[in-house]
């Protein structure tokens, strides 16, 4: 009788690239745009308000595109704390908040710091 080779109980399979490509800060403030309009289409958040918070983003954004990973840093701190006001003054809805503070999070995890 033939014996199957077997292997180490200690090998352990390489591990897999993501499959799920990183997306780039571009892409992410290009979604936050599109959430704003869709909050304010939706009457979940003032036309006032999304324009205060665009204003946010497009600088934030605008300091990306220069370089200025810290400076864009601060603008989307800004940005966070325009979205957490606007909740408290109860002219943003709770959902309208939770996406776009996700999306504030994700983008959070990708800006580069310089």
């Amino acid at each position: 009788m033939t014996e199957a080779p077997t292997e180490s109980a200690s090998a352990s399979p390489s591990p897999t690239p993501s499959s799920r490509p990183r997306l780039r800060p571009a892409q992410l403030i290009a979604g936050l745009h599109t959430t704003i309009t869709g909050l304010v289409r939706d009457g979940q958040l003032s036309s006032d308000a999304g324009e205060e918070l665009t204003k946010r983003l497009r600088e934030a954004e605008e300091k990306l595109a220069a370089g200025e990973g810290d400076k864009a840093r601060e603008k989307l701190a800004e940005f966070g704390e325009k979205v957490v006001k606007l909740r408290k003054q109860d002219k943003l809805s709770a959902a309208g908040y939770q996406t776009l503070a996700a999306g504030l999070a994700q983008l959070a995890q990708v800006v580069p710091s310089r």
